[in-house]
């Protein structure tokens, strides 16, 4: 009997004692058991939420008084926030868990229960995308204003220089079978999100192919490698994701710009000593400004050269020198140590090239 076939036929967890009093307490919710480690943790629906967490604060049986943490989670199709919960009165604690679909990312605030949640939620927030309906201020604690993405998403535009993502789904089907179907005109170029997630989504089915075949883990890595390197050449042929073409900013990049643009007026109010009031409205009329030149076509106003990278595409450029330094390492057997050598002077090179 294989492994898969235990798996499938075990029971579904049996509910903890909380989980059963959650039940008792709570006959129409339904509520999804998991086995961790630590707490006893339940998945519950968002049409359920708030009625849960009020009677999580407030019913005598579990006073759960002390929001422990608060988090979130990415599923590429769906967002998930995960709550942290521990009863000083009765010393029991749980995990409360809270899916939203990506194209909805919104959660009911739970700061009105659980002080600690404000700032945990303003967080989540900037981090995930998710909208806590009802906080009262959801401005970002750690990142400029008008970023345009979020960091700790897997469509962040740095995710394809991390060597391995786990747990990625499939995202962008739907895109390949309206560029199949185009009837032969050419497909547009996939965005930088795109391909980090058609290459997540290409690693993920090279990695299950490899492990259905039985392969060891350094072949693994090798059919991997080989799989992304099949796809980095088709999509510089024009084979996958559209022939490259110039193409106006993109999100990203007009959400950097303009984030440039706000710290630099700002900057520049701070230093004249302006009020706070007069530091408002000196960044509005700089945005308000930036807004008109792209409309009119203008070049963006804080803007780097054309011949500069910014940030972003030179982090991606460098992935791009380690990952064929290493794969051309490894392909002539160095040593680790030899191979480390090699990618250092791989960079040491691209640094040069970027500094002439």
């Amino acid at each position: 009997m294989t492994q898969e076939t235990v798996q499938e036929a075990a029971p579904p967890p049996e509910p903890g004692p909380l989980a059963r009093l959650l039940q008792e307490l709570l006959p129409g919710v339904g509520f999804a058991i998991t086995v961790t480690l630590l707490d006893e943790t339940v998945t519950i629906g968002r049409d359920d939420f708030t009625r849960v967490m009020e009677t999580l604060k407030g019913h005598e049986r579990l006073r759960f008084d002390y929001l422990r943490c608060l988090s979130g989670a990415d599923y590429l199709t769906e967002l998930e926030t995960v709550y942290h919960f521990y009863s000083f009165e009765h010393g029991h604690k749980l995990a409360v868990k809270v899916r939203c679909p990506y194209d909805d990312p919104h959660v009911p605030t739970v700061s009105h229960l659980w002080a600690a949640a404000n700032w945990h939620e303003r967080e989540t927030h900037e981090m995930y995308g998710i909208v806590f309906d009802g906080h009262p201020d959801l401005r970002p604690l750690l990142t400029e204003e008008g970023l345009g993405y979020f960091p700790l998403r897997k469509s962040h535009p740095l995710a394809d220089i991390e060597e391995w993502q786990e747990g990625y789904l499939s995202a962008i089907d739907e895109a390949k079978r309206q560029a199949a179907s185009a009837g032969g005109e050419a497909a547009p170029p996939m965005s930088k999100v795109e391909i980090a997630q058609a290459k997540a989504k290409l690693m993920k089915e090279a990695r299950d192919k490899a492990r259905a075949e039985g392969l060891s883990p350094e072949d693994e890595k090798a059919a991997v490698r080989a799989a992304i390197d099949k796809f980095q050449e088709d999509l510089e042929s024009g084979a996958v994701g559209g022939a490259a073409a110039p193409a106006p900013m993109s999100k990203v990049e007009l959400a950097q710009a303009k984030a440039k643009v706000i710290t630099k007026a700002r900057s520049e109010a701070r230093g004249q000593g302006m009020t706070t009031e007069d530091e408002k409205a000196f960044v509005a009329e700089a945005i308000k400004k930036f807004s008109e030149e792209q409309a009119g076509g203008g070049a963006p106003a804080a803007a780097a050269p054309k011949k500069e990278m910014s940030k972003i595409e030179l982090a991606q450029a460098k992935a791009k020198v380690i990952t064929k330094a290493r794969n051309e390492a490894r392909a002539k057997g160095m040593s680790t140590e030899d191979e480390k050598k090699f990618v250092a002077e791989a960079l040491k090179n691209f640094s040069a090239e970027q500094d002439a």
